[in-house]
């Protein structure tokens, strides 16, 4: 099947990882579908397989064969097809597909790629987001800024209150964990976007160095991602997650967000946030 006009608007994603113990498809760059539309919510694509005979079926739940615009900062940089692998033995597989696009006239961007990884595989190439019609406009005109210092002092004060000490180990990974003081300095920023309405997104993350408990998967030092609204509403969108890009995937006049996740020992996936940030979906795999 070929994604129509009248068929469901998919999105996906260009995965491009480091050489390494990965499934024949992931050890090159390929597509990955997250996500479709065909009224008004973006609803992730199945993933829940709970054995390696219903894995073997997914393609039965993806479609066949897909055109696909290549989308970054609001332009098409390119267009790509992908199709079906067939049987999939992997867990990590579930979703993806052989792109049959010559190689070298698929789209790769080098920039960025050391912000992207998969459990424990960084990118080669940043993601580069794919919808099965040609929208690929932002809108919104999202564009990397800097907070102002009225913002900063807004964001710490927010910070501080869902995390008010730091944890503090007198050896890695050893009790006892003492909650101690922290300072403002050691509330890093990761990044931050502004849309031409003054909207913006921000990451913030808690400083582990002086913390040395090093313990895994520890929630008081994840990136955690906000939206400061020109009302200054201050949402928190979640954690362990990157920004992809912003695009008006589905042609709304509005432009959707997608991040990518990286979430616990063996998880990752993808997250669009969409209708003024009050929505979003999750796709998401593991790899056992």
């Amino acid at each position: 099947m070929i994604a129509k006009a009248d068929s469901p608007i998919f999105i996906g994603v260009i995965e491009d990882v480091e050489p390494g113990n990965l499934s024949p498809v992931m050890s090159s760059a390929h597509v990955r579908i997250a996500f479709q539309k065909q009224d008004s919510a973006w609803t992730p694509m199945k993933t829940d397989f709970d054995s390696l005979d219903a894995l073997a079926h997914a393609d039965h739940y993806y479609p066949s064969t897909v055109n696909w615009t290549v989308v970054f900062d609001g332009k098409q940089i390119g267009t790509i097809t992908s199709k079906s692998p067939g049987r999939l033995r992997a867990y990590g597989d579930v979703g993806t597909q052989v792109i049959t696009t010559k190689a070298t006239s698929v789209p790769r961007i080098s920039a960025g790629a050391s912000s992207f990884s998969y459990t424990g595989f960084r990118a080669r190439t940043r993601p580069l987001l794919l919808v099965s019609v040609p929208n690929f406009k932002d809108p919104d005109d999202w564009k990397p800024t800097t907070l102002s210092a009225t913002e900063k002092r807004f964001a710490i004060k927010d910070f501080r209150k869902r995390f008010p000490s730091l944890e503090q180990c007198d050896q890695p990974e050893e009790q006892p964990i003492h909650m101690v003081p922290y300072s403002d300095d050691e509330i890093q920023f990761i990044r931050a976007y502004r849309s031409k309405n003054g909207e913006v997104i921000f990451g913030e993350r808690l400083n582990e160095t002086r913390s040395k408990c090093g313990w895994f998967d520890d929630e008081n030092f994840f990136d955690y991602w906000f939206v400061l609204k020109t009302n200054q509403d201050l949402r928190l969108l979640g954690s362990q997650m990157t920004p992809i890009d912003a695009a008006d995937l589905d042609n709304t006049g509005k432009s959707e967000w997608i991040f990518q996740t990286s979430r616990g020992e063996d998880e990752d996936g993808y997250e669009p946030f969409y209708d003024d940030f009050s929505k979003k979906a999750s796709f998401h795999w593991t790899y056992h």
